[in-house]
C-alpha cells in the first residue's frame, strides 16, 4: 500500500513538474563586455533626460558624449578614445590600445612639462 502511495505522489509531482516547465524559452541578449556603453545605459535610466540637459535620453556612450555640452574638440577625443577602447575588447586589439595609450600619456606629460 505504501509502494502505491509512494509512486502515485512520485507522478503527481512529476506531472505537475512538467506542467510547470517552461515552454517558450525567453532569447538571450547580447551579452557586451564595453563598460563604457554599460555604465552610460544606466546613468540614462537613472538620471533620464535631466543627464543631457534636456537632450533626450540616452542608451550609449557615444550619445552620452553628443548630447553633452562640451566643446567639439573634446566630443572628438572622446569619440576617439571610446571608438578605440571598444576595438581593444578582443585579444588582440588589448596590445595596440596599450601602445597607443602609452604614447598619449607621453605627449600629455611633455606638453604638460
Amino acid at each position: 500500500m505504501k509502494t502505491l502511495k509512494t509512486h502515485l505522489l512520485i507522478c503527481c509531482l512529476g506531472s505537475m513538474t512538467l506542467a510547470q516547465s517552461q515552454t517558450d524559452p525567453q532569447l538571450k541578449s547580447d551579452v557586451t563586455n564595453n563598460f563604457l556603453d554599460l555604465q552610460a545605459g544606466t546613468l540614462g535610466d537613472i538620471f533620464g533626460d535631466s543627464l543631457t540637459g534636456g537632450n533626450g535620453k540616452i542608451t550609449n556612450y557615444l550619445e552620452l558624449v553628443e548630447k553633452s555640452g562640451r566643446p567639439e574638440s573634446e566630443k572628438k577625443h572622446l569619440r576617439e578614445a571610446y571608438l578605440l577602447y571598444s576595438r581593444s575588447l578582443d585579444a588582440k586589439g588589448k596590445d595596440s590600445l596599450q601602445a597607443v595609450l602609452s604614447k598619449q600619456l607621453l605627449s600629455t606629460k611633455k606638453d604638460s612639462l
